[in-house]
């Protein structure tokens, strides 16, 4: 059994490292930048320089994180081209995370995620895990593209790979603090490191935040159903990790880390707001004037009283989120001889989360529509990869490896509407999930010529899902599907010449893989709630060089998609959306993206543009919640002739912008006595694209363009910083994924309809923040 801490002693241990709590690491990683801006990445699992990996990867470093102030993950969409991260309104998988339009799961608690996180080694495919990877952050590489060989389990869309910090040959700690005006957030971050001897050394860090809210909850004053808080969302969170390190010097090294985060919030639809009102008013909320456009105010009536006395070990009068996680991992290096190389990696994952979400955006003058949604969610992973890797001198080398991970899940949703005489929706049913996943993997390389390298590997997988439902009482209930089972095999080769150390163009076909599996975030989980694997194959070819002091990448894709998972939606008037994943036939996401830095001293310059070209072109699904016959909805009738389901192929696929322009720079200026003033600036535009996987018209995200910028003071002799940092200036915003609204629109399929409002998870406005930071050596 895994060993469990709860949150008082991880909490008592920070504390006892004298922690204030993190900020972005300062202690350099075993990557960073070595000449112009060309970073090392770990992309092909061992050091390359970004311009000699053949790999369309995207690399934020250290300095780039410090400047910008990229403490979360969510971020990042403003430094990498065709990355979406964001929240997902009421989802136990904890956000949206897409690659070139590629990404699914946030709806679905056992789903595997299309784009998997790396963390110190460790593979996640769960975008929970974002909130615990971002404490003492100190590179981000972002993989774009099928990763069948190198990292895991097999990720058709990407991998966002983080490599926090490790204890340094020297003493260092730091302390940074900012103040957010609009949000009233408050972070503080906080790190030790150093050697406890000649060959071990530990890192400690840790971060603690709060928020009161940057949106004004405008839903009406009542005695019974709010408003609980007047601003949303607020958050407490607070976390840390401890990093030990052992390297000794010869043939074995090691490193330990155990990580801790813990959140508290107001609740997952602190950021839904109506975001299209079809009868020019909020169908739920029909006396808020203005409330059906993305802005600074939403509408959320409390669950009240009598739904908290539905069950008290459920429901709660107040919406909330409590969380806990748990990151564990082990990373062993053992040298064989001078050219072989044998690493363990051994990972652990734990998470606890538990919420109460008032699910529509209703006025507390209408607490019929008050719909609340008590979900819990269980998970335990436990993963072990072994790999060999060669280092000859000779023309051919290899890596072999194997991995092993087990996952055991379990989620519960029990549904209440209406706040003023309660009924039971969706009654408890605990529901299990017991996965397996077995793969083995190689890749040779084989030097033809100094200059030509062919490397050419796959991954072999396996994985089994069980699934069992339960009632409330404990009783097992028969099921359509209790399990299954997926095998694949993914092969890739890659052709790269190098004639210079400043120049690589490569050419590769990849394969990827995700296995199906059970969609139970809501509806009746008795029924067939299986859904099959997805598979991509493909061609990438790319161009990589640095001249002077330029360094630039462009890449051109193609890719087929089969049997794309796809979230769908179905608005039941009783029991809510019911959220299924659906494969779609065959999708095709093509395009080319290129990147350029310029680093001259004290100026800094960067830009980046992308065309992703990613359409349907075969895929059936639901209907949105009042569309009609004319509007598309006219195949697969019911017994009584209405239809329900319509044809997107050739449809552009869900949040898949075809532009993603960004660029921006810094300036340095040097002050008396190696004191400096840094100022920077950042633009990032993204065109169009849907946000409901229906494709409605109404979830339709206009084009936006954001900029950030800011100004930053060093003194040289204390080590300390000051400055003070703009986010989203330009005040968008924007949303990446929307829902119909419950309890509006009806007669889908036919030919008299009434349409459905839009509701959409609303990304942050504006952000001014102070921030001050000081360093010892």
């Amino acid at each position: 059994m895994p060993v469990r801490f709860s949150r008082k002693t991880i909490v008592a241990a920070l504390l006892a490292g004298s922690l204030p709590f993190p900020v972005v690491a300062r202690e350099a990683a075993p990557a960073g930048i070595v000449n112009d801006g060309d970073i090392v990445v770990t992309a092909r699992r061992r050091e390359e320089t970004q311009i000699s990996a053949p790999v369309a990867v995207s690399a934020v470093g250290q300095a780039e994180l410090t400047r910008r102030g990229i403490t979360q993950l969510d971020n990042l969409v403003s430094a990498v081209p065709q990355l979406i991260i964001s929240d997902a309104g009421a989802s136990t998988q904890g956000g949206v995370v897409l690659i070139r339009g590629i990404g699914v799961g946030e709806s679905n608690p056992f789903a595997d995620q299309a784009v998997s996180f790396n963390v110190d080694g460790i593979q996640l495919s769960r975008a929970n895990i974002r909130r615990l990877s971002e404490i003492d952050m100190a590179q981000v590489e972002v993989l774009k593209g099928p990763q069948a060989l190198f990292f895991g389990k097999n990720s058709p869309a990407g991998i966002i790979v983080i490599r926090t910090a490790d204890p340094g040959k020297s003493f260092e700690a730091g302390v940074n603090a900012s103040y957010e005006f609009n949000g009233k957030e408050i972070r503080t971050d906080a790190f030790v490191s150093g050697p406890l001897s000649d060959n071990f050394g530990v890192r400690i860090a840790g971060f603690y935040s709060h928020m009161d809210g940057y949106f004004d909850n405008a839903a009406t004053p009542s005695a019974t159903y709010g408003l609980s808080r007047t601003k949303l969302p607020q958050n407490q969170d607070y976390g840390g990790r401890i990093t030990l390190k052992f390297d000794p010097g010869d043939r074995f090294d090691a490193r330990l880390k155990l990580s801790y985060g813990n959140v508290d919030s107001s609740g997952p639809e602190s950021s839904m707001q109506a975001v299209d009102c079809p009868l020019g008013f909020n169908q739920l909320s029909p006396t808020i004037a203005n409330s059906c456009a993305p802005d600074k105010r939403s509408v959320i009536a409390d669950p009240g009283p009598l739904i908290a006395a539905v069950s008290t070990g459920d429901f709660a009068a107040v919406p909330y989120v409590a969380q806990e996680q748990i990151l564990g991992g082990l990373e062993m290096n053992y040298a064989l001889n001078d050219t072989l190389k044998l690493t363990s990696v051994t990972g652990y994952y734990q998470n606890r989360t538990s919420f109460v979400s008032s699910a529509t955006v209703a006025d507390t003058t209408n607490p019929g529509f008050v719909f609340v949604s008590a979900q819990r969610f269980k998970a335990n992973e436990f993963s072990q990869e072994l790999r060999l890797a060669s280092s000859f001198d000779g023309p051919l080398n290899f890596l072999i490896g194997g991995y092993y991970q087990d996952a055991d899940l379990r989620f519960q949703n029990f549904v209440v509407r209406n706040a003023a005489a309660p009924v039971v929706a969706v009654p408890k049913r605990p529901v299990y999930q017991d996965g397996k996943a077995y793969s083995a993997f190689g890749q040779l390389m084989w030097k033809i010529t100094p200059e030509i390298e062919l490397s050419g590997g796959g991954r072999y997988s396996y994985e089994k899902k069980g699934y069992t439902l339960y009632d409330a009482a404990g009783n097992r209930l028969p099921t359509a599907s209790p399990g299954n089972n997926w095998n694949n095999f993914s092969p890739e080769a890659t052709l790269a010449y190098r004639p210079s150390q400043n120049l690589t163009i490569y050419g590769a076909y990849k394969t990827g893989f995700l296995s199906g599996g059970f969609a139970v975030a809501s509806g009746d989980l008795t029924r067939d709630r299986s859904y099959d694997q997805q598979l991509v194959r493909g061609f990438e070819a790319g161009v990589k060089g640095r001249m002077g002091h330029f360094w630039g990448s462009i890449t051109a894709y193609r890719y087929v998609n089969t049997g794309l998972q796809v979230t769908s939606n179905i608005v039941d008037p009783v029991i809510g959306v019911d959220q299924r994943i659906v494969n779609a036939g065959k999708a095709i996401n093509q395009g080319i993206e290129a990147e350029l830095r310029y680093r001259n001293g004290a100026v800094e310059l960067h830009g980046a543009v992308a065309y992703n070209h990613a359409r349907y072109k075969q895929f059936v699904t639901t209907c949105y919640a009042g569309q009609s016959v004319a509007l598309g909805c006219s195949l697969s009738p019911n017994a009584t002739g209405v239809f329900q389901n319509q044809d997107l192929s050739g449809g552009r696929m869900v949040r898949a912008p075809d532009w993603v322009v960004q660029g921006g720079g810094a300036y340095t200026f040097d002050l008396a006595g190696g004191d400096t003033v840094a100022a920077s600036a950042d633009v990032n535009f993204s065109s169009g694209y849907f946000a409901a996987p229906s494709n409605k018209p109404a979830s339709w995200q206009t084009g936006y363009a954001t900029v950030d910028g800011g100004i930053t003071y060093t003194n040289a002799q204390y080590g300390f910083t000051i400055g003070v940092l703009g986010r989203n200036l330009t005040n968008q915003y924007y949303y990446s994924r929307a829902i119909d609204s419950t309890f509006t629109g009806s007669g889908t399929g036919t030919t008299t309809v009434t349409p459905s409002d839009t509701i959409a998870s609303v990304s942050r406005g504006r952000q001014i923040l102070v921030r001050a930071g000081i360093k010892f050596r």
